[in-house]
């Protein structure tokens, strides 16, 4: 289902839309002065709202989202298993591809790294840019937002990185292991290289810290589609356990 996403705190009340808002309430969900519809925080708390006029809406919670949905498409409601991705800044748009996608897929947590082998680069701009891709996501397919956050240095991320620790890399230097045969209990981290790869040491630093190498039973993936194959067999294997 495709949802109304708060961006800031109402007034008593009363949320004011910016241009942005308003140009996505009026020309893709295609509402109109008077309609009520569903909207939702970033905290996952649903609303009632009604646009009373082209600039301000009411809003109140509501226990019952599906009673004023934009639409009839269905969203998975059940809980999702809590996966953090840690993804390499990459060249170009590949990184808001990838979070489009993890957003959309239900990812709790998004880190962005510098890794050895990094080639694109980050600024204020390109955090906006995430942010505004995130939160279309959001409104697009009725996913909570994720948490993002970065860039760290890769030390720091392994440093941070929790619960069961999967690093995607091939390499001579280890012996991976298929994600099939990882037995996962109760969360998930797991680190994506940058276009080629990371760099033996950094291999070596994510095994010294529990991480397991894994590989995935596919052919030789771009940086940016091998983090959402990751985050989708992750959550296949884990969703019985749910």
């Amino acid at each position: 289902m495709r949802l109304f996403l708060l961006s800031h705190n109402p007034d008593n009340g009363i949320y004011h839309l910016s241009a942005k808002e308003r140009k996505y309430l009026f020309s893709v969900l295609r509402k109109s002065v008077n309609d009520t519809f569903t909207a939702v925080d970033k905290s996952g708390i649903y609303y009632k709202a009604f646009l009373f006029n082209e600039d301000s809406m009411a809003i109140e919670p509501t226990d019952n989202p599906e009673e004023t949905l934009n639409d009839s498409l269905s969203s998975f409601k059940g809980p999702f298993f809590p996966i953090t991705m840690f993804i390499s800044i990459l060249k170009g748009k590949k990184n808001e591809t990838e979070i489009r996608m993890l957003t959309e897929m239900g990812v709790e947590k998004i880190v962005l790294m510098n890794t050895e082998f990094s080639e694109g680069s980050w600024n204020n701009h390109m955090a906006e840019r995430i942010d505004a891709i995130a939160r279309e996501a959001v409104q697009q397919s009725g996913s909570k937002a994720p948490e993002i956050c970065g860039p760290v240095d890769f030390s720091q991320a392994v440093a941070e990185a929790e619960g069961t620790v999967l690093i995607l890399h091939q390499s001579r230097r280890t012996r991976t292991e298929s994600i099939t045969d990882i037995p996962i209990k109760d969360k998930v981290s797991c680190l994506i290289g940058p276009e080629g790869g990371f760099s033996d040491r950094e291999c070596e630093l994510a095994e010294n810290h529990g991480a397991i190498p894994i590989l995935l039973k596919t052919n030789i993936l771009r940086a940016e589609t091998a983090a959402i194959y990751a985050a989708a067999s992750i959550q296949t294997i884990t969703h019985k356990s749910l």
